[in-house]
């Protein structure tokens, strides 16, 4: 599954020699029939502003990437720009000048809005502070994450105010905010006003609040400084050719900056935007390099002046009627997307922005929530807003952008496919909670707590199980629920160790079909995986949870053809755990792994995670060598302080693998004597001194030895008080003990299982592992077992 191919983020051989023009190709073109094309039918991004750059822009930027002529600093001032891609760049930004009605102003092209706005909150805080003012910015709830990232980065307070049912600004909700800040110390106001709301298409009032905080400047002009930047990322190449007569622009006096986005509606290729302000302003931000002698206010230093070049032509190949005519053709296909999302739910709300190609659809079945596989197909992000009738309620929000790569075919196709979905969202709210048994029945909520196996709960969409279909991948899973699949559960008889024995499966007349059969007693949990999860699983077909007293677990992990594959002892701790994973051939130890699998943003799409701080593993050889250390890599300090590798959010989205530091060592079986840790990483980059965040010691130092017997570490916490050293040691010869002593099971061809030898497999697993699985030499966390 590529997804797992590529999710592992190590480094791989810089390449010794160039590769051959026809390997080049064979990579690039296999990237490129990754990438959905702007008239695939079947894969639209609806969601998002995004569409295929006009021609002349490719055509000219590949031109002039082969010139590589550096744009660096600002060229529009009086005597700037005199030559090449800066004289280009500098007639860009004046015919964009007029286009906003700004007469004579400054700017310089960036990679985007988002370091448009990132340059112009620096510029108002820069200028604001130098007349002594605190500073606080303003600016809706329903802002660009670009805003909330420049305040960030510049240290200055951010207050986001609430969307209402115009799911704009208001003049009053500014005012009020204003008079709010000004009354705490805060006396430089900063407000930053989006005209087109990526989610929805709407424009704040640009010209009220413009003239309320001039006003309020000229009423107070010692006490009290105000700056307006306006986000027409997403109105800039939009309004001026479809509502010419709205005032959002530079014709407001009291607007100071403001940032588009010509790689959205302006046909630029990626990354192009451009930040326009005021004269007089950039001078706040003005740098002189020592070195070079070299002003520059922009953010980002060098830039391309091929960027430069492809906007000068797009610009004047289209013209105002090409622009034009190019918005009026999106709004067109606006109208025949809500025409679509009508025909599919004729009680949806729907709220078309007014000038904009965008609409906004509340459907009206219980939740109103589309389904994953629409929402990923077509890239729907839905968002809860204010009801616009003003009742107070909130509502989920899908909004469906025409750009202007959008094509009727492609309407066509998502109209169909939307009324399919909507009957199915329909189909499963109609049969109501309790329609099929509960999935959190006594017996599988117990072995949901305990089971380090998810797929009793999740299952692969009907569709996407087989592994060599297209969109079968590691965290396709939804809930049982979603598909009405439930898991079936029954007393089989009395276990041998004592207690009940129970058996579940989604189906306990075809217990091999779906996902997996599973066995419990009140000592282990025992899983059989289908065909098709044995190809998608990284550990082996069989799981078997081994519950121990105390806080120490087993997970038994067995290859499909029934041999045992690893022992991973875990020592559980608040967050995660320290585990030994005992192999036949190897050690590998495993210090605070923390592991989770989180839904997926507003759908029952699944990802997984592993966090783990430090990952040593030794292998055996069939030699004589002393022990070497093949990898050791250091990807993260954990002395310092980082929440884990993704937010949560993050974590719904992407798998994450991540290690802070990773070991890899070798030793001959034949081998020997004792090898200390710290004298082995020596060498390393890593150095003698080993820290780990262990989730049983906290911030630790791990040491320990590699001795012809087995693994021993220790790890020393290192916040006070300190206490005594944990142990985690292992014995080399027991993966291979268990090997030999386990029973096997082959489950190759699961459907030929049958219920009674998986029963009769897992309480022979428990036997033997109750009888050969705590020798004496394994010691983890501190208590020998």
């Amino acid at each position: 599954m590529g997804d797992l191919d590529i999710g592992w983020a190590v480094p791989t051989e810089f390449p010794e020699t160039g590769w051959t023009r026809e390997s080049i190709d064979q990579h690039l073109a296999e990237a490129r029939g990754e990438i959905t094309a702007w008239e695939d039918p079947e894969q639209i991004r609806l969601g998002f502003a995004m569409a295929a750059p006009h021609p002349e822009a490719v055509r000219v930027l590949g031109d002039w990437s082969a010139v590589n002529t550096n744009n660096v600093g600002v060229h529009t001032r009086f005597g700037e720009g005199k030559a090449g891609t800066r004289r280009l760049e500098k007639e860009a930004l004046a015919v964009l000048a007029d286009l906003y009605h700004g007469g004579a102003l400054d700017g310089h092209l960036t990679s985007g809005a988002s370091e448009a706005t990132l340059a112009a909150l620096r510029i108002a805080r820069n200028l604001l502070r130098t007349d002594g003012h605190r500073i606080r910015v303003l600016t809706s709830d329903l802002c660009h994450a670009s805003v909330a990232k420049a305040a960030e980065i510049l240290d200055i307070d951010l207050v986001r105010l609430p969307a209402g049912p115009t799911w704009a600004l208001t003049r009053e909700q500014v005012h009020r905010a204003a008079d709010e800040a000004i009354a705490a110390g805060d006396t430089g106001i900063i407000v930053v006003a989006a005209a087109g709301y990526y989610n929805s298409g709407f424009a704040d009032p640009v010209e009220e609040i413009a003239a309320d905080l001039r006003d309020l400047a000229l009423q107070r002009p010692e006490q009290v400084g105000c700056f307006l930047h306006v986000d027409a990322a997403h109105g800039g190449f939009v309004f001026p050719f479809t509502a010419p007569d709205l005032p959002f622009d530079f014709r407001s006096p009291g607007v100071h900056s403001m940032a588009v986005d010509p790689h959205k509606a302006g046909l630029m290729p990626y990354a192009c935007g451009a930040l326009l302000v005021r004269k007089g302003l950039l001078e706040h931000v003005t740098r002189i390099d020592p070195h070079t002698r070299i002003p520059d206010e922009t953010v980002l230093g060098s830039r391309p002046g091929a960027t430069a070049a492809a906007l000068w032509a797009t610009l004047h190949t289209l013209g105002r009627t090409g622009y034009t005519a190019l918005t009026t053709r999106c709004l067109e296909r606006r109208d025949q997307l809500t025409a679509a999302v009508q025909a599919a739910d004729p009680s949806a709300l729907l709220v078309p922005a007014l000038h904009a190609p965008v609409v906004s659809a509340a459907f009206s079945h219980p939740g109103g929530r589309l389904p994953p596989e629409l929402c990923e197909r077509y890239r729907l992000v839905p968002l809860t807003l204010p009801d616009p009738c003003g009742d107070g309620r909130t509502r989920l929000f899908y909004h469906f952008y025409a750009s202007g790569s959008l094509t009727e075919t492609q309407i066509t196709a998502f109209a169909d496919h939307l009324a399919d979905a909507i009957a199915q969202a329909r189909a499963i709210a109609s049969d109501g909670p309790g329609s099929s048994r509960s999935i959190t029945s006594e017996v599988v909520a117990d072995t949901r707590t305990h089971t380090d196996c998810f797929r009793h709960f999740v299952v692969h969409p009907e569709g996407r199980r087989d592994p060599q279909i297209s969109g079968y991948s590691f965290h396709t899973f939804t809930h049982r629920r979603t598909t009405g699949e439930q898991i079936q559960d029954t007393r089989w008889g009395p276990a041998r160790a004592g207690g009940d024995l129970w058996v579940y499966a989604p189906d306990l007349k075809n217990p091999f079909a779906n996902e997996l059969m599973g066995v419990r007693t009140e000592h282990y949990f025992l899983e059989v995986l289908d065909l098709h999860q044995q190809q998608l699983s990284l550990v082996g077909a069989i799981h078997a949870t081994m519950l121990l007293p105390g806080s120490l677990r087993v997970l038994l992990n067995f290859e499909p053809d029934g041999t045992f594959r690893s022992a991973e002892y875990k020592a559980l701790g608040e967050q995660g755990a320290d585990e030994l994973q005992i192999f036949p051939d190897a050690i590998t130890a495993k210090i605070g792994k923390y592991a989770a699998g989180f839904l997926r943003p507003h759908s029952d799409d699944y990802s997984f995670s592993i966090d783990t701080s430090s990952e040593i593993s030794v292998a055996r050889t069939e030699t004589a060598a002393a022990p070497v250390v093949l990898t050791a890599r250091h990807n993260a300090d954990v002395l310092l302080p980082r929440r884990r590798h993704l937010r949560r959010e993050q974590f719904r989205r992407f798998p994450n693998r991540f290690f802070d530091t990773e070991l890899a060592i070798e030793a001959g079986q034949t081998w020997k004597g004792t090898a200390y840790l710290a004298e082995l990483l020596a060498p390393t980059d890593i150095g003698t001194i080993l820290a780990a965040r262990s989730a049983t010691a906290g911030l630790c130092t791990v040491d320990g030895r590699i001795s012809d017997s087995g693994l021993h570490l220790a790890l020393t916490p290192l916040s006070e008080p300190r206490t005594e050293a944990i142990e985690l040691s292992a014995p080399f010869d027991l993966g291979r003990h268990l090997h030999d002593a386990l029973p096997r099971l082959d489950v190759r061809d699961p459907l030929q299982l049958g219920i009674e030898q998986v029963v009769e497999f897992a309480e022979q697993v428990h036997e033997v592992f109750t009888r050969d699985g705590l020798p004496s030499g394994l010691v983890i966390a501190g208590a020998a077992q």
